[in-house]
Protein backbone atom coordinates (compact mmCIF):
# COMPACT_ATOMS: atom_id res chain seq x y z
CA UNK A 1 0.00 0.00 0.00
CA UNK A 2 1.36 3.43 -0.95
CA UNK A 3 2.20 5.92 1.75
CA UNK A 4 0.25 9.12 2.24
CA UNK A 5 1.98 12.38 1.37
CA UNK A 6 3.23 14.90 3.91
CA UNK A 7 4.55 18.43 3.39
CA UNK A 8 7.02 19.26 6.16
CA UNK A 9 7.83 22.96 6.75
CA UNK A 10 10.87 23.87 8.81
CA UNK A 11 14.30 25.46 8.76
CA UNK A 12 16.99 22.89 7.91
CA UNK A 13 20.78 22.89 7.87
CA UNK A 14 22.73 24.98 7.03
CA UNK A 15 20.39 27.39 8.85
CA UNK A 16 21.64 27.86 12.42
CA UNK A 17 18.64 26.79 14.47
CA UNK A 18 18.01 24.04 17.00
CA UNK A 19 14.78 23.34 15.12
CA UNK A 20 16.88 22.64 12.00
CA UNK A 21 18.58 19.75 13.78
CA UNK A 22 15.31 18.54 15.28
CA UNK A 23 13.65 18.54 11.88
CA UNK A 24 16.40 16.53 10.23
CA UNK A 25 15.75 13.76 12.75
CA UNK A 26 11.97 13.98 12.64
CA UNK A 27 11.63 14.25 8.87
CA UNK A 28 13.89 11.20 8.54
CA UNK A 29 11.83 9.25 11.11
CA UNK A 30 8.55 10.23 9.40
CA UNK A 31 9.79 8.72 6.12
CA UNK A 32 8.84 5.34 7.59
CA UNK A 33 5.17 6.38 7.50
CA UNK A 34 4.81 9.04 4.77
CA UNK A 35 6.12 10.29 1.46
CA UNK A 36 7.76 13.42 2.88
CA UNK A 37 8.40 16.62 0.93
CA UNK A 38 10.40 19.41 2.60
CA UNK A 39 9.06 22.99 2.49
CA UNK A 40 11.91 25.49 2.83
CA UNK A 41 12.99 28.96 1.87
CA UNK A 42 15.31 29.49 -1.09
CA UNK A 43 18.48 27.65 -0.03
CA UNK A 44 19.97 24.21 -0.55
CA UNK A 45 19.30 21.76 2.29
CA UNK A 46 22.57 20.20 3.40
CA UNK A 47 22.27 17.01 5.38
CA UNK A 48 22.89 13.40 4.39
CA UNK A 49 19.96 11.96 6.38
CA UNK A 50 17.39 13.82 4.27
CA UNK A 51 19.32 14.36 1.05
CA UNK A 52 16.95 12.08 -0.88
CA UNK A 53 13.77 14.00 0.04
CA UNK A 54 12.10 16.28 -2.51
CA UNK A 55 12.07 20.00 -1.69
CA UNK A 56 9.69 22.83 -2.56
CA UNK A 57 10.81 26.43 -1.91
CA UNK A 58 8.75 29.33 -0.64
CA UNK A 59 8.60 32.18 -3.14
CA UNK A 60 10.32 30.12 -5.85
CA UNK A 61 8.23 27.03 -6.59
CA UNK A 62 4.51 26.87 -7.20
CA UNK A 63 3.11 24.86 -4.30
CA UNK A 64 -0.22 23.03 -4.40
CA UNK A 65 -0.95 22.60 -0.70
CA UNK A 66 -4.15 20.69 -1.46
CA UNK A 67 -2.30 17.80 -3.09
CA UNK A 68 -0.72 16.72 0.21
CA UNK A 69 -2.57 14.47 2.64
CA UNK A 70 -0.95 16.16 5.63
CA UNK A 71 0.73 19.51 6.28
CA UNK A 72 3.17 19.87 9.19
CA UNK A 73 4.54 23.27 10.22
CA UNK A 74 7.41 23.78 12.68
CA UNK A 75 6.86 27.13 14.41
CA UNK A 76 9.51 28.69 16.62
CA UNK A 77 9.98 32.20 17.97
CA UNK A 78 12.37 33.53 15.30
CA UNK A 79 11.07 35.64 12.39
CA UNK A 80 14.19 35.00 10.31
CA UNK A 81 13.44 31.27 10.13
CA UNK A 82 9.70 30.96 10.64
CA UNK A 83 7.89 33.89 8.98
CA UNK A 84 7.09 32.00 5.78
CA UNK A 85 5.91 29.02 7.84
CA UNK A 86 3.67 31.26 9.94
CA UNK A 87 2.13 32.68 6.77
CA UNK A 88 1.54 29.24 5.23
CA UNK A 89 0.05 27.79 8.43
CA UNK A 90 -2.51 30.61 8.59
CA UNK A 91 -3.48 30.16 4.95
CA UNK A 92 -3.40 26.34 4.75
CA UNK A 93 -4.13 24.74 8.14
CA UNK A 94 -2.62 21.38 9.00
CA UNK A 95 -0.64 20.53 12.15
CA UNK A 96 1.69 22.95 13.90
CA UNK A 97 4.61 21.71 15.98
CA UNK A 98 4.72 24.65 18.38
CA UNK A 99 8.25 24.84 19.78
CA UNK A 100 7.62 28.05 21.78
CA UNK A 101 4.36 28.97 23.48
CA UNK A 102 5.32 32.65 23.49
CA UNK A 103 5.72 34.04 19.96
CA UNK A 104 6.58 37.69 20.57
CA UNK A 105 9.59 37.82 18.24
CA UNK A 106 7.93 35.87 15.42
CA UNK A 107 4.68 37.85 15.56
CA UNK A 108 6.33 41.26 15.84
CA UNK A 109 9.04 40.52 13.27
CA UNK A 110 6.62 39.08 10.73
CA UNK A 111 4.11 41.92 10.89
CA UNK A 112 6.71 44.68 11.13
CA UNK A 113 8.13 43.53 7.81
CA UNK A 114 4.66 43.50 6.29
CA UNK A 115 3.96 46.96 7.79
CA UNK A 116 0.84 45.60 9.46
CA UNK A 117 2.00 45.49 13.09
CA UNK A 118 -0.36 48.11 14.55
CA UNK A 119 -3.50 46.71 12.96
CA UNK A 120 -2.53 43.16 13.88
CA UNK A 121 -1.70 44.09 17.47
CA UNK A 122 -5.22 45.48 17.78
CA UNK A 123 -7.11 42.77 15.90
CA UNK A 124 -5.12 39.66 16.85
CA UNK A 125 -3.99 40.35 20.42
CA UNK A 126 -6.73 42.61 21.80
CA UNK A 127 -7.06 46.17 23.03
CA UNK A 128 -5.08 45.69 26.27
CA UNK A 129 -1.97 44.35 24.54
CA UNK A 130 -2.28 46.95 21.78
CA UNK A 131 -2.27 49.80 24.33
CA UNK A 132 0.68 48.30 26.23
CA UNK A 133 2.72 48.00 23.06
CA UNK A 134 1.74 51.50 21.93
CA UNK A 135 3.01 52.87 25.25
CA UNK A 136 6.26 50.89 24.93
CA UNK A 137 6.85 52.18 21.40
CA UNK A 138 6.26 55.76 22.54
CA UNK A 139 8.67 55.31 25.45
CA UNK A 140 11.43 53.10 23.96
CA UNK A 141 11.14 53.44 20.19
CA UNK A 142 9.86 51.24 17.40
CA UNK A 143 12.72 48.72 17.24
CA UNK A 144 10.71 46.15 19.16
CA UNK A 145 12.87 43.14 18.29
CA UNK A 146 15.75 44.67 20.24
CA UNK A 147 13.60 45.25 23.34
CA UNK A 148 14.02 41.91 25.11
CA UNK A 149 11.92 42.92 28.11
CA UNK A 150 8.73 42.93 26.04
CA UNK A 151 8.73 39.20 25.34
CA UNK A 152 6.52 38.30 28.30
CA UNK A 153 3.83 40.95 27.82
CA UNK A 154 1.51 38.57 25.99
CA UNK A 155 1.82 35.20 24.20
CA UNK A 156 1.20 36.74 20.74
CA UNK A 157 -0.11 33.35 19.64
CA UNK A 158 -3.89 33.96 19.50
CA UNK A 159 -3.97 34.29 15.72
CA UNK A 160 -2.12 31.01 15.23
CA UNK A 161 -4.15 29.09 17.80
CA UNK A 162 -7.42 30.24 16.21
CA UNK A 163 -6.31 29.28 12.69
CA UNK A 164 -7.82 25.80 12.61
CA UNK A 165 -4.52 23.90 12.83
CA UNK A 166 -3.95 20.95 15.10
CA UNK A 167 -1.32 21.90 17.67
CA UNK A 168 1.48 19.62 18.86
CA UNK A 169 3.59 20.71 21.84
CA UNK A 170 6.37 19.10 23.87
CA UNK A 171 5.12 19.84 27.41
CA UNK A 172 2.02 19.62 29.58
CA UNK A 173 2.73 23.23 30.53
CA UNK A 174 2.22 24.40 26.95
CA UNK A 175 -0.75 22.09 26.35
CA UNK A 176 -2.61 23.39 29.40
CA UNK A 177 -1.87 27.01 28.56
CA UNK A 178 -3.23 26.51 25.06
CA UNK A 179 -6.41 24.90 26.37
CA UNK A 180 -6.83 27.76 28.86
CA UNK A 181 -7.11 30.21 25.96
CA UNK A 182 -10.33 28.54 24.80
CA UNK A 183 -9.16 28.95 21.19
CA UNK A 184 -8.43 25.25 20.56
CA UNK A 185 -10.50 22.22 21.55
CA UNK A 186 -8.86 19.48 23.61
CA UNK A 187 -8.86 16.95 20.77
CA UNK A 188 -6.82 19.37 18.63
CA UNK A 189 -3.92 19.72 21.08
CA UNK A 190 -1.48 16.93 21.86
CA UNK A 191 1.65 16.72 23.98
CA UNK A 192 4.25 14.60 22.17
CA UNK A 193 7.78 14.32 23.52
CA UNK A 194 10.84 15.89 22.00
CA UNK A 195 12.97 13.32 20.18
CA UNK A 196 16.60 12.59 20.79
CA UNK A 197 19.19 12.82 18.04
CA UNK A 198 19.80 9.28 16.82
CA UNK A 199 22.31 10.54 14.25
CA UNK A 200 24.85 11.04 17.01
CA UNK A 201 24.48 7.59 18.58
CA UNK A 202 27.92 6.04 18.72
CA UNK A 203 29.57 8.99 16.98
CA UNK A 204 33.02 9.75 18.36
CA UNK A 205 33.69 13.16 19.84
CA UNK A 206 36.47 15.44 18.70
CA UNK A 207 39.60 14.69 20.72
CA UNK A 208 39.38 16.62 23.98
CA UNK A 209 42.94 17.97 23.87
CA UNK A 210 42.51 19.20 20.29
CA UNK A 211 39.12 20.77 21.00
CA UNK A 212 40.25 22.53 24.16
CA UNK A 213 43.47 23.75 22.53
CA UNK A 214 41.48 25.35 19.70
CA UNK A 215 39.41 27.39 22.17
CA UNK A 216 42.17 28.01 24.77
CA UNK A 217 40.46 25.93 27.45
CA UNK A 218 42.66 24.45 30.20
CA UNK A 219 42.58 20.66 29.85
CA UNK A 220 43.35 20.09 33.54
CA UNK A 221 40.28 22.02 34.80
CA UNK A 222 36.85 20.84 35.87
CA UNK A 223 34.68 22.18 33.05
CA UNK A 224 31.32 23.71 33.91
CA UNK A 225 29.55 24.52 30.65
CA UNK A 226 26.45 26.24 29.29
CA UNK A 227 25.11 25.92 25.75
CA UNK A 228 23.25 28.16 23.36
CA UNK A 229 22.90 31.89 22.88
CA UNK A 230 24.48 33.93 25.70
CA UNK A 231 21.87 36.32 27.04
CA UNK A 232 20.33 37.85 30.13
CA UNK A 233 17.51 35.29 30.00
CA UNK A 234 20.09 32.46 30.34
CA UNK A 235 21.63 34.03 33.49
CA UNK A 236 25.17 33.58 32.15
CA UNK A 237 26.59 36.45 34.21
CA UNK A 238 25.30 34.89 37.41
CA UNK A 239 26.97 31.60 36.51
CA UNK A 240 30.23 33.43 35.76
CA UNK A 241 30.23 35.05 39.18
CA UNK A 242 29.44 31.79 40.98
CA UNK A 243 32.23 29.86 39.26
CA UNK A 244 34.74 32.61 40.03
CA UNK A 245 33.65 32.60 43.69
CA UNK A 246 33.92 28.82 43.94
CA UNK A 247 37.39 28.92 42.38
CA UNK A 248 38.71 30.93 45.32
CA UNK A 249 38.06 28.13 47.83
CA UNK A 250 38.12 24.97 45.74
CA UNK A 251 41.13 22.70 45.61
CA UNK A 252 40.09 21.92 42.03
CA UNK A 253 40.79 24.13 39.05
CA UNK A 254 37.43 25.33 37.68
CA UNK A 255 36.60 26.80 34.29
CA UNK A 256 33.22 28.00 33.01
CA UNK A 257 32.80 27.60 29.24
CA UNK A 258 29.92 29.30 27.42
CA UNK A 259 29.45 27.38 24.17
CA UNK A 260 27.66 29.81 21.90
CA UNK A 261 27.44 33.35 20.61
CA UNK A 262 26.29 36.57 22.29
CA UNK A 263 28.03 39.47 24.01
CA UNK A 264 25.95 39.66 27.18
CA UNK A 265 28.59 38.21 29.54
CA UNK A 266 31.73 39.54 27.86
CA UNK A 267 32.53 41.70 30.87
CA UNK A 268 32.99 38.52 32.95
CA UNK A 269 35.44 36.77 30.60
CA UNK A 270 38.73 35.82 32.25
CA UNK A 271 41.50 33.75 30.72
CA UNK A 272 41.51 30.20 32.01
CA UNK A 273 38.42 30.73 34.19
CA UNK A 274 35.55 32.08 32.08
CA UNK A 275 35.64 31.43 28.33
CA UNK A 276 33.25 32.06 25.43
CA UNK A 277 33.67 29.89 22.34
CA UNK A 278 31.55 31.89 19.90
CA UNK A 279 29.92 29.92 17.09
CA UNK A 280 30.77 26.21 16.99
CA UNK A 281 29.85 23.67 14.35
CA UNK A 282 27.58 20.80 15.37
CA UNK A 283 30.43 18.33 15.96
CA UNK A 284 32.21 20.81 18.24
CA UNK A 285 28.95 21.60 20.04
CA UNK A 286 28.25 17.94 20.76
CA UNK A 287 31.86 17.27 21.71
CA UNK A 288 31.72 20.07 24.28
CA UNK A 289 28.66 18.40 25.81
CA UNK A 290 30.43 15.05 25.85
CA UNK A 291 33.58 16.42 27.51
CA UNK A 292 31.94 18.76 30.03
CA UNK A 293 32.01 17.70 33.68
CA UNK A 294 28.91 19.61 34.82
CA UNK A 295 26.38 21.55 32.74
CA UNK A 296 24.36 24.56 33.83
CA UNK A 297 21.25 25.40 31.79
CA UNK A 298 19.17 28.15 33.39
CA UNK A 299 16.17 30.09 32.07
CA UNK A 300 15.31 33.41 33.71
CA UNK A 301 12.23 33.74 31.51
CA UNK A 302 10.46 30.73 30.04
CA UNK A 303 8.78 31.15 26.66
CA UNK A 304 7.14 27.75 27.03
CA UNK A 305 9.99 26.33 24.96
CA UNK A 306 11.78 23.02 25.09
CA UNK A 307 15.53 22.82 24.71
CA UNK A 308 17.31 20.89 21.98
CA UNK A 309 20.56 21.37 23.88
CA UNK A 310 18.99 19.80 26.97
CA UNK A 311 17.92 16.78 24.92
CA UNK A 312 21.54 16.30 23.83
CA UNK A 313 22.72 16.80 27.41
CA UNK A 314 20.50 13.92 28.51
CA UNK A 315 21.54 11.84 25.52
CA UNK A 316 25.19 12.14 26.45
CA UNK A 317 24.32 11.24 30.03
CA UNK A 318 25.56 14.47 31.60
CA UNK A 319 24.80 15.92 35.03
CA UNK A 320 22.91 19.19 34.56
CA UNK A 321 21.67 21.98 36.83
CA UNK A 322 18.58 23.83 35.66
CA UNK A 323 15.55 25.55 37.18
CA UNK A 324 11.82 24.96 37.10
CA UNK A 325 9.37 26.66 34.78
CA UNK A 326 7.50 25.31 31.77
CA UNK A 327 8.90 22.15 30.23
CA UNK A 328 11.90 22.14 32.57
CA UNK A 329 9.60 21.54 35.56
CA UNK A 330 8.44 18.30 33.92
CA UNK A 331 11.92 16.78 33.68
CA UNK A 332 12.45 13.90 36.14
CA UNK A 333 13.84 15.03 39.49
CA UNK A 334 16.28 12.11 39.57
CA UNK A 335 17.72 13.04 36.16
CA UNK A 336 18.39 16.76 36.51
CA UNK A 337 19.09 19.08 39.45
CA UNK A 338 16.60 21.93 39.76
CA UNK A 339 17.31 25.11 41.70
CA UNK A 340 15.11 28.07 42.57
CA UNK A 341 15.82 31.47 41.02
CA UNK A 342 14.80 33.57 44.03
CA UNK A 343 18.46 33.68 45.16
CA UNK A 344 20.04 32.13 42.11
CA UNK A 345 23.72 32.71 42.89
CA UNK A 346 23.43 31.25 46.39
CA UNK A 347 21.41 28.26 45.19
CA UNK A 348 23.69 27.59 42.24
CA UNK A 349 26.79 27.80 44.41
CA UNK A 350 25.34 25.23 46.82
CA UNK A 351 24.37 22.86 44.00
CA UNK A 352 27.76 23.08 42.29
CA UNK A 353 29.65 22.70 45.58
CA UNK A 354 27.66 19.57 46.37
CA UNK A 355 28.48 18.00 43.00
CA UNK A 356 32.16 18.91 43.19
CA UNK A 357 32.39 17.08 46.52
CA UNK A 358 30.13 14.14 45.70
CA UNK A 359 31.10 12.08 42.65
CA UNK A 360 28.58 9.32 43.45
CA UNK A 361 25.70 11.80 43.34
CA UNK A 362 26.94 13.20 40.05
CA UNK A 363 27.21 9.71 38.52
CA UNK A 364 23.67 8.87 39.64
CA UNK A 365 22.25 11.87 37.79
CA UNK A 366 24.28 10.95 34.72
CA UNK A 367 22.93 7.40 34.68
CA UNK A 368 19.33 8.51 35.16
CA UNK A 369 19.56 11.21 32.50
CA UNK A 370 20.60 8.69 29.87
CA UNK A 371 17.90 6.18 30.90
CA UNK A 372 15.17 8.85 30.74
CA UNK A 373 15.96 9.99 27.22
CA UNK A 374 16.26 6.48 25.79
CA UNK A 375 12.94 5.44 27.32
CA UNK A 376 10.71 8.35 26.32
CA UNK A 377 12.27 10.19 23.39
CA UNK A 378 13.36 7.72 20.69
CA UNK A 379 12.65 9.05 17.15
CA UNK A 380 10.63 5.97 16.15
CA UNK A 381 8.41 6.33 19.22
CA UNK A 382 7.86 10.05 18.60
CA UNK A 383 7.10 9.57 14.89
CA UNK A 384 4.51 6.87 15.71
CA UNK A 385 2.74 9.28 18.08
CA UNK A 386 2.75 12.03 15.46
CA UNK A 387 1.36 9.65 12.84
CA UNK A 388 -1.51 8.69 15.16
CA UNK A 389 -2.30 12.35 15.89
CA UNK A 390 -2.29 13.31 12.21
CA UNK A 391 -4.59 10.45 11.30
CA UNK A 392 -7.19 11.28 13.96
CA UNK A 393 -10.23 12.93 12.35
Amino acid sequence: MSKKSLLYASPFPPQKSGISDYSVELAHALEKHFDVTLFTENYKVKHSLIANLPVVRYGVDEIDFDKYDYLVYNVGNNPDFHSYIYEAALAHPGMIILHDYMLYYLFVGYYQRKRQLYSKLYNATGTETFLKMKHIIKKNGSNLLEQKGNAGIAPFNDELLASGNKIMVHSEYARKRILDTGLVSEDKVRKINQLYYSEYEGKKSINKDLLYAKFNIPKDAVIIASFGFIAETKLNKEVCRVVKELSKDSDKKLCYVMVGEGNYADSELEEGKVIKTGYTNIDEFNSFIDHADIIVSLRGVSMGETSGAMIRIFQYGKCCITNGGGWFSELPDDSVIKIELDDVEKNLKEALSDLLLNDDKKRSYEKNARAFIERDNAPDVVSEHIKAFLEES
